[in-house]
């Protein structure tokens, strides 16, 4: 496989030569510009550098990476925003579970009270009590 060395000049070096130097078909035509970027061209073997079509702008390329940086930080942004969202959730699960466990011994507390009697175990002793209320005073004896 033979090396291909493209016609390079500056945009200066090619108005010097429009309509002299016509790059054969296939052949390609290297500009750079003023502001630094490069200009690539494949030339047809008839048409003047400045009349064929651009197939490489390097300049759109670093526009391209530019806008590419912009999506990359938006991504990184909803990313944060999403695992401080799960974050968030997990703690008011964890809330949300811490309450539900509360509920359930505060029912277990009460799990003695059947129609109409009184009657609670002590979580703590495991020893069943009686409620009543006896001349308005409400009384806890062990049962």
């Amino acid at each position: 496989m033979a090396a291909i060395r493209p016609c390079t000049g500056t945009t200066a070096d090619w108005e010097a030569v429009r309509g002299i130097l016509i790059l054969k078909e296939r052949e390609c035509g290297v500009e750079l510009t003023a502001d630094g970027h490069y200009l690539i061209r494949q030339g047809d073997g008839k048409s003047d550098f400045f009349d064929l079509p651009i197939i490489v702008n390097n300049a759109r390329y670093e526009e391209i990476l530019e806008l590419t940086q912009g999506y990359m930080e938006s991504v990184n942004n909803f990313s944060k925003s999403m695992t401080e969202a799960a974050n968030n959730a997990n703690g008011a699960a964890t809330k949300a579970n811490n309450a539900a466990t509360a509920a359930n011994a505060a029912a277990q507390a009460c799990e003695g009270i059947v129609d109409g009697l009184n009657t609670m175990v002590d979580t703590v002793t495991g020893k069943s009590c009686v409620l009543t209320v006896e001349d308005g005073i409400l009384t806890i004896r062990e049962a």
